[in-house]
């Protein structure tokens, strides 16, 4: 269990730090989904939601397009 600490929160960091770590979010998204293992995607996901949650965000929400 993790003791009370305090931290920044999106709300508390300047828009540009918000856009830099969505960006990172969405760039490792991208790259987990191009190796095409499952359980790779699945646990870049579950770690990103993670951190968005720590820093004060409701989470990571996907959407997955397939090109036939």
């Amino acid at each position: 269990m993790i003791d009370k600490f305090e931290s920044l929160g999106f709300k508390d960091m300047h828009p540009m730090q918000v856009e830099a770590l969505t960006e990172l979010v969405a760039i490792a998204l991208n790259l987990a989904s191009l190796v095409e293992d499952n359980e790779i995607f699945e646990e870049t996901a579950a770690y990103c939601d993670e951190l968005v949650k720590l820093f004060g965000g409701s989470g990571v929400s996907m959407s997955v397009d397939i090109d036939l």
